[in-house]
């Protein structure tokens, strides 16, 4: 069995981000869920697990869920480096950066890398999508993946801030992690990190795919038919609207 940690779905799941395990769980009965509560303490701090996942929040529990992990950075950074999957989305990207600046408000993130976040609360809210590309192989480690297009949806009201070398998925169409790069998301050897809301899997069946293999189980997707042809329409219609 693989342990995959649903990582506060009571504080994490605005845009139904906690179906992304649920749907990976239909995928493969090998897959066991393990639903963490904010009031636990998280299983991957003294047990193993496979995969960690954590979906996007609201600013005041983004803020609770940095305290909540604080002490236990030093055993994400060891994981990150051991290789085990992370999959990050929506504003919860922030978490990991070094701060988060709201006005005149410094809130200390985890400070796992190198960026920082900037909220804008007095703007409009930033609602977009993206077609990007994820190349597993960038760096020569994954001879045997291909490039996979990646489709993202954002609405937000922070941006982040560094040089993203090290950034999960190169934009052809829509913003990056500010509007003024096309680099979007984290990726350090298994984990992965993006702005992009709701269930990415689903949207992203190639990756969902991808993320199977990486646990080492057989990558065939629930209703792999319908959601390939629900990706494929997607990816026409966003490059024919927004490109």
């Amino acid at each position: 069995m693989k342990n995959v940690e649903l990582l506060y779905p009571d504080f994490c799941n605005i845009y139904g981000e906690s179906y992304n395990i649920e749907y990976l769980r239909r995928c493969n009965t090998e897959i066991n869920v393990i639903e963490t509560s904010h009031k636990n303490e998280p299983a991957f701090v003294k047990d193993k697990v496979d995969m960690v996942y954590l979906g996007c929040t609201t600013e005041r529990k983004q803020e609770q869920i940095i305290e909540m992990l604080m002490p236990h950075r030093q055993r994400i950074i060891q994981l990150i480096n051991d290789g085990t999957i992370f999959l990050v989305t929506g504003n919860s990207i922030e978490i990991f950066g070094s701060e988060i600046r709201d006005g005149k408000k410094v809130i200390p993130a985890l400070d796992v890398f190198d960026f920082y976040s900037e909220r804008y609360m007095e703007r409009e809210r930033h609602n977009s999508q993206y077609v990007g590309v994820f190349d597993p192989n960038r760096d020569g480690s994954e001879p045997g993946e291909k490039p996979i297009t990646m489709l993202g949806h954002r609405s937000q009201f922070s941006f982040a801030y560094g040089d993203f070398e090290n950034d999960f998925i190169d934009i052809e169409i829509g913003i990056g992690m500010n509007p003024d790069t096309k680099r979007e998301g984290i990726r350090k050897n298994n984990f992965f990190a993006t702005y992009s809301l709701g269930p990415c899997f689903i949207m992203n069946p190639l990756f969902a795919k991808y993320i199977l293999r990486k646990l080492g189980l057989n990558d065939s997707l629930a209703f792999e038919l319908e959601i390939m042809e629900a990706y494929d329409y997607r990816h026409h219609e966003l490059r024919e609207n927004l490109g």
